[in-house]
């Protein structure tokens, strides 16, 4: 407690004394934030995480294996649909703002469920291409308006604890797909991936009714009159020093870390480490439990602690992660096997905190008016990370140089744990979560 918490008298009206009240600490407990609204969402976010771990790695399998696709066409197609969902993304958060996240979100609920189910029955090029559209335009239609409707929905002081839960929620659908899917896939009859892909849709449209059932949230921020900057708002947005920091620590940090991750480590293990390919499913399956399990114990740890030092920590874990596979190469498959599946299970600990981290300190210092904007930019690092990752990991890791890849993606950890570091000297204690939100104390 501060010393101005302590002081608990003031000077009464007629010479007296009177009592100051005590500031009330505030009530950060999962019932204080789960409110019906955020409830509704978060299951119906839930709901379409289950559906998307039924298809999410199958992409290129399922062109490739079942439609006979090459695999030359199959990557081109899902480059085409990354390519366009990060052209996209500008134009949606300009529309967040202008006409509000609710309805941005249930379109593209609505696109997403359309194109899912239709990708189910492609046969040729064109029609992957022009369902690839659909997606594109879908994917790039989530992630802002869906932040931007959470922190909607929820108090200043619990907007951690949301993300946190909403990504909890991810991994645990996309888990519990994947496992789902892995015991009724059969690459020799195409139906059972027309079948996932209809449960998939559909799990859209269950997500849709939980976002058109909210109320009071469908209209736009109220923004100051000198609102129109030409470009919609980005220059203000793109001008933003703090936000600048961040994208730049951000994308060092998410490129060395899921950017690589998901294309890179399962070469390293199998053709650096010498790992069978059924070890690769165990050691994602091991890193989405912990996810799962221990969520909600980290969220209470990190709780009132700054931001900016909270995602430098996450940065130095990741570091130390690539140092453990780096240093795995040196040893048998079974001790190998066992270093990276430990590894990769301290790498969940960054990720349980920059997850909910990040996203909370976007919307902290984004003006409310400006905040689809803010989280179309800052949701950006992802898929550029995404994009740089896999084509560096193949180039180096194809040259036989599978240790420098780790070590020099450790180095770029450190790196990003320096250039998210510095963001506490250009933040307020408020944004960097260190005192509560002015909102919180008045509330």
């Amino acid at each position: 407690m501060t010393d101005e918490a302590r002081s608990t008298t003031t000077e009464g009206g007629a010479g007296g004394v009177v009592s100051a009240p005590e500031p009330v600490e505030p009530d950060t407990s999962m019932r204080a934030v789960l409110n019906p609204p955020l409830v509704r969402m978060l299951l119906g976010l839930g709901l379409s995480s289950l559906g998307g771990g039924l298809t999410l790695a199958l992409f290129v399998v399922y062109l490739h294996e079942v439609r006979g696709f090459s695999l030359q066409t199959a990557g081109l197609v899902l480059a085409f649909q990354a390519a366009l969902s990060l052209i996209f993304a500008g134009f949606v958060g300009m529309l967040v703002d202008r006409i509000g996240p609710q309805p941005v979100l249930a379109v593209s609920c609505l696109l997403l469920a359309t194109a899912t189910c239709a990708f189910g029955f492609v046969t040729t090029v064109p029609q992957a291409i022009a369902v690839s559209l659909l997606m594109a335009v879908g994917n790039a239609g989530t992630w802002p308006p869906q932040a931007a409707l959470l922190t909607r929905l929820s108090r200043p002081e619990h907007r951690q604890r949301v993300f946190g839960l909403q990504f909890m929620l991810l991994n645990l659908g996309l888990g519990l797909g994947g496992l789902v899917a892995a015991t009724i896939l059969d690459s020799t009859r195409p139906s059972t991936f027309t079948v996932m892909y209809a449960i998939n849709a559909v799990s859209f449209l269950f997500y849709f009714a939980a976002v058109v059932s909210l109320r009071g949230v469908s209209g736009p921020e109220a923004h100051p009159p000198d609102d129109g900057d030409g470009p919609g708002g980005y220059r203000e947005v793109l001008g933003d020093v703090r936000l600048r920091r961040y994208l730049l620590g951000a994308l060092v940090l998410l490129t060395c870390g899921y950017g690589s991750i998901d294309s890179g480590l399962p070469v390293f293990m199998t053709s650096v480490a010498h790992l069978p390919v059924n070890a690769i499913g165990l050691v994602f399956f091991l890193n989405t439990a912990i996810i799962v399990v221990a969520q909600v114990w980290v969220l209470r740890r990190i709780e009132g602690r700054s931001r900016s030092r909270l995602m430098a920590f996450a940065a130095l874990v990741w570091a130390a992660f690539w140092g453990v596979v780096a240093v795995s190469a040196g040893f048998s498959p079974l001790v190998s096997g066992a270093l990276i599946a430990a590894g990769f299970g301290v790498f969940a600990l960054g990720e349980m905190i920059f997850s909910p981290v990040g996203p909370s300190l976007i919307n902290a210092f984004a003006p409310p008016h400006l905040r689809g904007r803010y989280n179309a930019v800052g949701g950006l690092v992802w898929g550029v990370s995404g994009s740089v990752g896999p084509v560096v990991a193949g180039l180096v890791i194809g040259s036989g140089w599978g240790i420098t890849w780790a070590l020099g993606l450790a180095v770029g950890c450190l790196g990003a744990a320096a250039i998210l570091s510095s963001l506490r000297h250009l933040l307020t204690a408020e944004e960097d979560g260190r005192a509560p939100h002015p909102a919180e104390v008045a509330g």
